[in-house]
């Protein structure tokens, strides 16, 4: 298959070792993240903390000239590694992301030639890490510059048939992930080198994820400039890289002032040091680059077209075997031309969080989320994915391990989703929560739940989530809307209402309901996974309202709908200004307040959290839903016992308890008749769609 001897080069790395008491490490597929280090790597650090540390460029005792070597040392060996014409032309930084921010400061501060400014443009891709996107957004916002994207194919390709069309003579620079950190995808660099050239634009290639896995050669690349991180190619955190050409480098400014970047400095004037010290200013990351070279060693050791061998066998084998899960999809090329050792996935049905909390609890590491790549989810119509990276010390035996674990999570999810009508917890105490159930289920929430999914007339087959789903009211109106062919998810922020869902039997002829104990942030249910959400009445009690607005668009299909209701202010809505009044009259102003909550939520707000969260085509409406409660004021009073203001009311004494409930009919006398009290309730109801 290609593999390298991966026994013996584990023995090398003391992560991979038994622990005293016998436990074995995590399974360790995520070293796209962050990779393991080997010892002599770590021997390097201790020798150089223990027996060599010094500053560097400042003394001239033997042991400052000694630290100064083995820095200086690092430096050409890592330009060895990468081809660099000469040490000179690699800067050290603490990561990658540094360096790319190094670089975008500069070009905003350089002379005409290189300076970035007003109506210059710059060319990225839509598969950056954050790293090699973000400085050039910032960048691009405070020099007046524009940004401009290169796309990904359907296949999870670099789509270069706009090449010609975004790189013009406009550009200025053109920023490009060599290995994308998402999709596994290796871009060729080539013909976007050429363009830039023609153009007369720099190049920025980001290869974070390339230099750890292949062989590369920085001048046959085509790049004016690389980065790269020490911690992904078995060196330690807090170094990075930054190769330029040198007379590039030599003709930009410094992006930090102090010791060591300076050559001479007077009371009116300086002259810059020339690189690389230009960029290092202070102390350096001496230790960390001594660490970075121990690692160009090693892999140089090793040898990175034996690397490569390994990791492509890998990857072969891993999306064969991967693929035969039921349900899986992956994200990126499922061939394994120019392809790194990663895959991204979702396995449809299953909440994202499921997977990953399977995997740990395996002993699989693995990383799920967005990975700094959202312009790379978007893309593919995702919120996030899990991502199994790996290397060098990977066997196809934790490709197995990994697969199997997801065909067991697969199973059990296939069962528990099933569950449809459950006995309430025993430690869900639904006391305090019938009365809602009883009075105001039927008399307040089910005509506003009626009104609400008839006006947005989920077609058979979709797939629905209602947040606030209370005791059942709309997710029941949802199930029997979609059919047996749709599914709904019931979330709420009280167990205790969930335990009286539970109680009633399944729709007739209605989607299966699966209710799911949590609040609306976090959303503990699938990635991606439906075609409409309601909220109803709860936003208002959510401490993050901005994260649950996140979480819904995390969970919103492209084209999605959503449809957020909110109480509208006091005035709006008579019964229960009427409670207020009352609460004011008797207990005074501040428990009154208490009692506003619910209605402290204006829709403008709303819409705005929407649309903040990604949503668009945002709409605002107010609606007014007329309810009669037959058993008059007295049974519309047990809305205070589920308001903020419930325990002041519950401890009040039975004279003052008397006097509420007097004050209550009072304030409803007007519209109470021998049928019940009868009033109109309002709320805005904001409604928008997923991109």
């Amino acid at each position: 298959m290609g593999l390298l001897d991966v026994e013996t080069i584990r023995k090398t790395f003391p992560f991979f070792d038994p622990a005293a008491d016998g436990t074995r490490p995590p399974v360790y597929l995520d070293s796209a993240a962050t990779t393991q280090k080997p010892a002599v790597v770590l021997d390097a650090l201790n020798a150089y903390y223990t027996r060599s540390n010094a500053n560097v460029h400042r003394g001239v005792y033997r042991l400052a000239v000694e630290a100064t070597e083995l820095y200086e040392g690092a430096r050409r060996k890592v330009a060895a590694f990468v081809g660099a014409a000469r040490s000179e032309e690699i800067v050290f930084t603490k990561n990658a992301t540094e360096a790319v921010n190094l670089l975008a400061n500069a070009l905003m501060w350089a002379d005409d030639e290189h300076r970035l400014g007003p109506g210059d443009e710059i060319v990225v891709t839509e598969m950056e890490h954050h790293s090699n996107l973000i400085p050039w957004r910032l960048v691009a916002e405070r020099a007046g510059a524009k940004i401009s994207y290169l796309g990904i194919t359907n296949d999870g390709r670099l789509d270069l048939s706009a090449l010609e069309e975004r790189v013009t003579e406009r550009t200025k620079l053109v920023a490009v992930v060599h290995a994308s950190n998402i999709l596994g995808t290796v871009n060729p660099i080539a013909p976007i080198a050429a363009r830039a050239a023609d153009v007369g634009a720099l190049l920025l290639v980001d290869a974070a994820q390339s230099v750890p896995h292949m062989a590369i050669d920085v001048r046959e690349l085509g790049a004016d400039f690389v980065t790269f991180s020490g911690h992904k190619m078995c060196g330690p955190t807090g170094i990075g890289v930054l190769w330029g050409k040198y007379d590039l480098l030599a003709a930009l400014p410094p992006f930090l002032g102090g010791g060591e970047m300076i050559e001479t400095v007077t009371l009116d004037a300086m002259a810059y040091a020339p690189p690389p010290l230009r960029f290092e200013a202070g102390t350096p990351p001496v230790a960390q680059a001594v660490g970075l070279g121990a690692a160009c060693d090693f892999l140089a050791g090793l040898g990175m077209d034996n690397i490569a061998a390994h990791d492509q066998a890998l990857i072969e084998y891993a999306l064969d075997r991967l693929a035969r899960v039921p349900g899986i999809r992956f994200i990126g090329p499922e061939d394994t031309a120019d392809r790194l050792p990663l895959m991204s996935f979702v396995i449809d049905g299953i909440p994202l969080q499921q997977v990953r909390t399977a995997l740990d609890g395996a002993g699989i590491a693995v990383r799920s989320g967005h990975h700094c790549a959202q312009l790379a989810c978007s893309r593919f119509g995702i919120p996030a994915a899990v991502r199994a990276s790996f290397y060098l010390y990977n066997t196809p035996d934790e490709v197995d391990i990994l697969a199997g674990t997801l065909e067991r999570t697969r199973g059990s999810a296939a069962t528990a989703v099933k569950t449809t009508w459950e006995t309430p917890s025993d430690a869900a105490d639904t006391a305090p929560v019938r009365p809602y159930k009883e009075i105001l289920l039927p008399s307040v929430f089910e005509p506003w739940g009626r009104a609400l999914v008839g006006a947005l007339a989920p077609a058979p087959g979709t797939r629905a989530l209602d947040v606030g789903t209370g005791p059942g009211t709309v997710a029941r109106l949802l199930a029997a809307a979609v059919g047996p062919d749709g599914a709904v998810v019931g979330t709420d922020l009280s167990p205790a209402m969930l335990a009286l869902a539970r109680e009633e039997p399944p729709v007739p002829e209605g989607a299966p309901i699966q209710y799911v104990e949590c609040g609306a942030a976090p959303l503990h249910v699938s990635d991606g996974a439906f075609d409409l959400i309601t909220v109803q009445q709860v936003l208002q009690y959510v401490p993050d309202r901005a994260a649950a607005a996140a979480e819904m668009r995390r969970a919103a299909r492209p084209g999605a709908r959503v449809a957020v209701v909110t109480w509208l202010p006091l005035g709006r809505n008579p019964l229960f200004a009427a409670l207020h009044a009352a609460l004011a009259g008797v207990l005074g102003a501040g428990v009154a307040e208490m009692f506003e909550e619910p209605w402290s939520l204006d829709g403008d707000e709303v819409a705005e959290l929407v649309s903040a969260a990604g949503f668009t085509r945002v709409r605002q409406e107010r609606w007014s839903v007329p309810v009669t409660i037959p058993g008059g004021p007295d049974d519309l009073a047990c809305l205070f016992g589920l308001s903020a203001a419930g325990g002041e009311v519950a401890g009040l004494g039975a004279a003052r308890r008397t006097a509420l409930r007097d004050a209550v009919r009072a304030r409803l006398a007007g519209h109470t008749d021998a049928a019940g009290v009868h009033g109109v309730t309002a709320a805005a109801v904001v409604t928008a769609v997923a991109p």
